[in-house]
């Protein structure tokens, strides 16, 4: 539910699944509202919520961040276990990096995160949340967005980056920073692999990947953030939209390389595989920071076999008649140059999702809370079965896509 408005808190930004807030209490701050909604497909809001899943998202972004600021965690990371199946040589040269060896290992990881926050102010833990009616904001640094321009230029609409170049006031560096432990099946990274073979060498890869296989250590992508449709990035493209030095930069691939394997092991020690994921990051006068979020919807999971996020309910719409029509939408959209393609889908081929079936939905209102509980340690939700029981239910919970 929306703030009441006795509070007078401004709306900074609505989407399809977060309300970003100016903080009342601090002009430096923002307050992020994770909603319960959910999207699939691009699509935006769906016609129907998951519960708690807001709240497990703040709550489990929370743990995350404070257990990445934890200098034992890194200086830990070297000898986990989990991490013996990367390339030795390859590690060795990431944790004898400055960045990891005299900045993590010594401080923590630093991010724009400060606390959760109840709409009176009061601050609590991310195991407390549940005692308290009401949403649960999570406060973070407020980080400038200078926003590209658009320009048609020779027929085509290309996008002009700011160059900033005071680091004074935080700003938020403009890319998507994706990385990638394997080739799971569905993975974007497939096409493109077989499209252009020679993509193995600029990833840093030796042999081609198999499907379902870990690479011998994780490669990075970078994606625009700040245009209205995702596109991959060159590394030279992404170094200069960025509007960080070279130093910088190398520390943005470091940091992102070391947060990876940081996580890669938190999931692994709670039996759960980690097998891409995103940052973001904020770039202030004390250097870079991580951004956004960390949680289910920014990463992709799996155990025994099952994804731990809403991909579970793309099973649900996918080959059904909505998805089906969404990428007819889209390719009539192509050839009509800027035309809205939700629009095609609803109005001229008349599909809309429906809401999930009861019986499932009753299930996946378990999964965020169950998830939360599992990573954290902690009953931050109670009544929610074990993650193992979760995903022991799906099976026969699992219904056929729903047809319209």
């Amino acid at each position: 539910m929306p703030l009441p408005k006795t509070l007078n808190l401004q709306l900074l930004y609505e989407g399809s699944v977060k309300r970003v807030w100016q903080s009342p209490y601090r002009a430096d701050r923002l307050l992020f509202e994770y909603t319960d909604d959910y999207s699939v497909f691009d699509w935006g809001k769906m016609p129907d919520t998951i519960a708690n899943k807001g709240l497990a998202l703040a709550v489990i972004g929370a743990y995350f961040f404070d257990e990445l600021a934890r200098p034992e965690r890194w200086s830990a990371l070297p000898g986990s276990p989990h991490l013996k199946i990367f390339d030795r040589a390859w590690l060795k040269k990431r944790w004898e990096h400055p960045l990891f060896c005299e900045g993590l290992a010594g401080s923590g990881a630093r991010s724009h995160f400060q606390d959760l926050m109840l709409a009176s102010g009061q601050r609590v833990k991310f195991y407390q949340v549940a005692n308290f009616p009401g949403p649960v904001f999570m406060e973070v640094l407020k980080g400038e967005v200078d926003r590209p321009l658009s320009h048609r230029v020779l027929g085509q609409t290309l996008y002009f980056y700011p160059q900033r170049k005071n680091v004074a006031a935080p700003r938020l560096v403009p890319l998507e920073v994706v990385f990638r432990f394997g080739m799971p099946g569905g993975s974007s990274l497939k096409q493109r692999l077989e499209k252009d073979p020679d993509y193995l060498k600029v990833l840093g890869l030796s042999e081609m990947p198999q499907e379902g296989k870990m690479f011998e250590h994780p490669v990075i992508e970078f994606f625009t953030k700040l245009e209205p449709k995702d596109r991959l990035l060159s590394l030279q493209e992404a170094a200069h939209m960025s509007a960080l030095n070279a130093e910088q930069f190398e520390r943005l691939t470091e940091f992102a390389m070391d947060l990876a394997l940081a996580l890669y092991a938190i999931f692994a020690e709670r039996k759960i595989e980690l097998w891409d994921g995103k940052f973001e990051f904020v770039l202030g006068a004390s250097g870079l920071m991580l951004a956004d979020s960390i949680g289910p919807d920014e990463l992709r999971l799996l155990y025994k076999g099952y994804h731990l996020s809403k991909e579970i309910i793309r099973q649900v719409y996918r080959g059904g008649k909505w998805q089906t029509a969404i990428s007819e939408a889209q390719q009539m959209a192509r050839g009509r140059k800027n035309a809205d393609w939700k629009q095609i889908c609803r109005n001229e081929l008349k599909a809309e999702p429906e809401p999930l079936p009861a019986h499932f939905k009753a299930l996946v209102d378990k999964l965020y809370g169950a998830l939360a509980n599992h990573i954290t340690g902690h009953e931050c939700f109670k009544d929610h079965p074990s993650l193992e029981g979760f995903v022991e239910a799906l099976p026969t919970a699992l219904p056929t896509p729903v047809q319209k």
